[in-house]
C-alpha cells in the first residue's frame, strides 16, 4: 500500500504522523518477530495503522479526538480494503478493551500519559511481545527555553524513559529516530 498521499495530506494539514525512520523500525520488528496483532494507542488520521496493516497485521487502534476519528474512519473506509483495522473511538485512559492479547503495542498519543498507557495496556501483551513508543524526545526541546507546562511534560517523558530503562519485565532500547523512539521487549 502506497501511503504517500496520506503522508502529504498530513504534512499539508500539519497533523503529526510517525517519521519514515520510526516506521521503518516498526516494519523491521514486525517482520523479525512475526507480529500479527497490534494495539495502537493514538490513531490520528490512521497513517501508522494503515502502514502496519500493510505489513500484514491486524490493528486495533484507539482514538479519542472526534476530528481525528472521522478522518481515520474516512481513510480506513477508503484504503483498508481487507478490513484489518478496528477503530475504537474512545479515550484510552478510560476505555476497557475486550479480552485479547497482542504481539505489539504502539504508543503515540498524549505524551504526558505514556506511563499510564504502558501500565494499563501491557497486561494485554504476550510474553516476548513488543512495546514501541514514539516522540520520546519531544522535538529535542531545551527545558530552559520553554514554558512551565512544557517543562513539566519534558520531566514526565524523562521519568517515563527511566521507568522503561529500569523495568524488570522489559528490556528496552532507545533510538534517536524521528523524535525519539523506544523498543521494549517483554521478558517476564
Amino acid at each position: 500500500m502506497n501511503l504517500s498521499f496520506l503522508k502529504a495530506y498530513a504534512l499539508e494539514k500539519r497533523i503529526p504522523i510517525i517519521t519514515d525512520e520510526a516506521l521503518a523500525l516498526i516494519e523491521a520488528e514486525i517482520k523479525k518477530h512475526h507480529v500479527k496483532d497490534v494495539l495502537e494507542i493514538g490513531t490520528a488520521i490512521g497513517y501508522s495503522a494503515l502502514a502496519m496493516a500493510s505489513f500484514g497485521c491486524h490493528v486495533d487502534t484507539i482514538e479519542r479526538d472526534e476530528f481525528m476519528i472521522e478522518e481515520a474512519k474516512r481513510h480506513f473506509d477508503r484504503y483498508d480494503e481487507d478490513h484489518q483495522i478496528t477503530l475504537y473511538p474512545f479515550d484510552a485512559l478510560t476505555y476497557h478493551l475486550p479480552e485479547k492479547t497482542y504481539d505489539l503495542i504502539f504508543i503515540d498519543a498524549a505524551k504526558s500519559q505514556y506511563q499510564t498507557f504502558f501500565n494499563k495496556f501491557t497486561p494485554y501483551l504476550k510474553l516476548g511481545g513488543l512495546v514501541i513508543c514514539d516522540n520520546l524526545n519531544f522535538h529535542h526541546l531545551d527545558p530552559a527555553k520553554v514554558n512551565r507546562h512544557t517543562q513539566g511534560l519534558l520531566r514526565k517523558l524523562d521519568v517515563f524513559k527511566r521507568f522503561l530503562a529500569d523495568h524488570p519485565h522489559f528490556k528496552t532500547e532507545f533510538y534517536d529516530l524521528g523524535d525519539g523512539t523506544s523498543l521494549s521487549v517483554r521478558i517476564k
